[in-house]
């Protein structure tokens, strides 16, 4: 076993000493119009204070230590591809090592090295050969060896010695280009791949995944919900991925010439629990405003932000969000407050009928605060009195008139609740009373605008069917402050008075 260990070790050596006799430049170049060595955040100084010249070297391998010689070296960074290589201004000579492709030493610049430029190295370790690849259409993507290359032409692309395999594809439209570098092969050789229409062999596709997923396809995303293209037939699949959600893969064949409609497989949310208790039991409860749960059991819901509506006839409706987390249980106890029908705070209006002397139409505006009652009203006068007969002085009759009787009131009262639908407010307030005279026979309109004022006291009783909606019945007496001589003539001929007892009875509508 020693012995098989030694003859191994010892051709790994006589290899790497043989690749490290071929390791080269390949060629030197300035970049005119690459600005990376004077560019801020890419640019270094030397010792001096001076900026340093950036070599660009091109090589497929890392690992390389380099000796500028007495300049020496301001640094390195490490780049997909390339190693960036910082040297003082005229500089004049680059050593490079590694440990398995040996030493170049004292490798000249063919060119004067200047401060803020850029520059670029082609290192040939002596395994292969820098080649250009090509294709038929331009900006065809190459693939080498199965690995993206880029679009055409592919420009000074190291190859080991080996057989490699080119793609080109643009559209429909491919190529396919087998090669072997070998030590024959030309420094810089071109290879270009020949592309024909493969429009033949595609078939056109459909993709679509429920709940509007990313489609991802080779890595990059194609679609959020659907995604129509075209492929050539074969196998393919898709993955679609959603936030909080495990990723679902979905594999699916294309046949040519014909429409393939693919239904992938949706991503698995990620869920957790949600638990409530609920006092009144038996509450409803919405997920997302759409969906009816079970509140009796323990809840699986997606990981999120969802909210929650519950209800219960004769309970005030509540809307709670909760933030739900993987495989952890949020908790919650719900209290439902049942429906105030009978509001200590409120605005109101609504209208009714005025039954008195000279009853009419009522209509009423009030707020409630604290169980405060202040309210207007007025009364638009339907019924008309008894014809009443004016005469001078001399006792000549004059005309006829009947009158009607308009009433604008004021009241404040403080609303006790008997039951959730039943409220009684006693209530004090002033009436001003106004006539309006119809003459029936005569010239003269005696006794129009006759006023009278009042001092009421009653009491409004309130039945709530539904929330907002309340039957009132107010009865009241009024006590007689004052009246002018025409409404105290023309209320004592035809025989009603301005105070007594009315009763006022409709609909209120509160908010």
């Amino acid at each position: 076993m020693k012995r098989l260990l030694l003859i191994i070790m010892a051709v790994v050596a006589l290899s790497l000493s043989a690749l490290a006799q071929g390791m080269q430049v390949e060629s030197f170049r300035l970049l005119e119009n690459d600005l990376t060595a004077n560019r801020r955040g890419t640019m270094r100084t030397d010792k001096n204070g001076e900026t340093a010249a950036l070599i660009k070297i091109v090589c497929p391998e890392k690992g390389f230590a380099f000796d500028g010689g007495s300049l020496g070296i301001v640094g390195t960074v490490d780049k997909p591809g390339e190693t960036w290589l910082y040297v003082p201004r005229y500089a004049q000579k680059l050593t490079i090592s590694h440990k398995y492709f040996g030493v170049l030493r004292d490798y000249v610049y063919p060119i004067t090295i200047e401060g803020g430029r850029t520059y670029e190295l082609l290192l040939d370790i002596g395994t292969g050969r820098y080649v250009t690849i090509t294709s038929q259409l331009a900006e065809a993507d190459v693939t080498i060896d199965g690995k993206h290359a880029g679009p055409a032409p592919v420009y000074n692309r190291y190859l080991s010695f080996g057989p490699h395999e080119f793609k080109a594809i643009k559209g429909h439209h491919e190529g396919t280009l087998q090669v072997d570098v070998t030590q024959d092969t030309r420094r810089g050789e071109v290879f270009h791949i020949g592309m024909q229409d493969m429009s033949f062999l595609y078939g056109d596709v459909t993709v679509s995944v429920a709940d509007g997923a990313d489609i991802f396809f080779e890595g990059r995303k194609v679609g959020a919900g659907t995604w129509s293209t075209q492929l050539k037939e074969g196998a393919y699949f898709v993955e679609t991925i959603r936030e909080n959600s495990d990723t679902a893969q979905t594999s699916f064949n294309v046949v040519r010439g014909q429409r393939n409609d693919i239904t992938a497989n949706a991503p698995t949310p990620h869920t957790g629990y949600l638990s409530i208790y609920t006092h009144p039991r038996n509450v409803q409860a919405l997920y997302d405003g759409r969906t009816a749960i079970d509140l009796s059991q323990t809840q699986s819901l997606p990981v999120g932000r969802h909210e929650l509506q519950f209800s219960k006839k004769g309970y005030v409706s509540q809307s709670h969000t909760y933030h739900i987390e993987r495989n952890q249980t949020t908790r919650d106890t719900i209290q439902l407050e049942r429906v105030t029908y009978v509001r200590p705070l409120a605005f109101y209006f609504g209208a009714g009928y005025t039954v008195s002397a000279l009853g009419g139409i009522s209509g009423i505006l009030g707020a409630v605060f604290q169980r405060h009652d202040l309210q207007l009203g007025y009364t638009f006068g339907m019924t008309e009195s008894d014809p009443v007969y004016w005469y001078d002085d001399g006792g000549h009759w004059l005309s006829t008139v009947a009158y009607r009787q308009s009433t604008l009131s004021v009241r404040y009262g403080y609303q006790l609740n008997l039951t959730r639908q039943l409220a009684i407010t006693p209530q004090a307030g002033y009436s001003m009373h106004m006539l309006s005279s119809t003459v029936k026979a005569g010239e003269g309109n005696y006794g129009n605008s006759g006023k009278a004022g009042c001092l009421t006291l009653g009491v409004k009783l309130l039945l709530v069917p539904m929330q907002h909606f309340y039957v009132f019945a107010a009865p009241e007496y009024g006590v007689v402050l004052s009246q002018d001589a025409y409404y105290k003539h023309a209320s004592d001929i035809a025989g009603f008075k301005a105070g007594g007892f009315a009763m006022s009875a409709g609909l209120l509508f509160s908010f």
